[in-house]
């Protein structure tokens, strides 16, 4: 695959501690994505299971809770495709998703999101960028992403998901303080692809037409 170019890609803050020291090892043979919780089925997807998922495209922008945004290419599986094989209720409005990062030395972090608001807004779970492998500073082996969420919120290096009825404070909203609910606030953010700032006035994922 022909990679993509992300303008700027060399001037976007790095992200590499995931969890306070950085990502661990990671052996694919080993890796698995668990579905479990309120499921029809538990599920635990290889690396290889996930790549022979139907794909899903995106080229959209990130929002960082720290004020930097990044628009990029990224290839991966829908989280609708994931709850179908797991047979979840996608529009109940009651039911959450808890994301389990893999560990570190120092343990693994995790995050709620609601399942219904982020279906609406296409989330998914990314295996490539800019038509690359992610790296571990991206996530490697897969990162989930709903652009309507701070990063905060979207974990990287995920290996398991628990579907269930509480939202829960996570890791990073209970060691800094942010919102459980990390939905994208209007607030004025630096476009790192763009080398600008902009003001963006609306609430959830920022789009073209918000910088424009």
């Amino acid at each position: 695959m022909q990679k993509e170019l992300t303008p700027n890609i060399g001037k976007k803050p790095s992200s590499l501690r995931y969890f306070q020291e950085g990502a661990s090892d990671i052996d694919l043979k080993h890796w698995r994505l668990r579905v479990s919780g309120e499921v029809k089925t538990e599920l635990s997807l290889s690396y290889d299971d996930i790549l022979r998922l139907p794909k899903t495209y995106s080229h959209r922008r990130s929002v960082c809770v720290c004020l930097w945004s990044i628009k990029r290419h990224w290839r991966g599986v829908s989280l609708t495709e994931i709850l179908n094989l797991a047979g979840v209720s996608l529009y109940d409005k009651n039911l959450y998703m808890k994301q389990i990062s893999s560990a570190t030395p120092k343990g693994s972090y995790d995050s709620t999101i609601h399942i219904s608001s982020a279906v609406e807004r296409n989330a998914i779970f990314a295996y490539d960028v800019d038509g690359a492998t992610l790296t571990p500073e991206q996530g490697f082996p897969l990162r989930f992403h709903d652009f309507g969420l701070y990063l905060y919120k979207c974990v990287k290096s995920i290996s398991e998901i628990h579907v269930g009825r509480d939202n829960e404070i996570g890791y990073w909203e209970n060691f800094a303080g942010y919102d459980v609910d990390g939905t994208v606030q209007a607030k004025r953010y630096y476009a790192v692809d763009l080398q600008r700032k902009f003001y963006f006035d609306g609430l959830g994922e920022v789009l073209d037409r918000d910088i424009d």
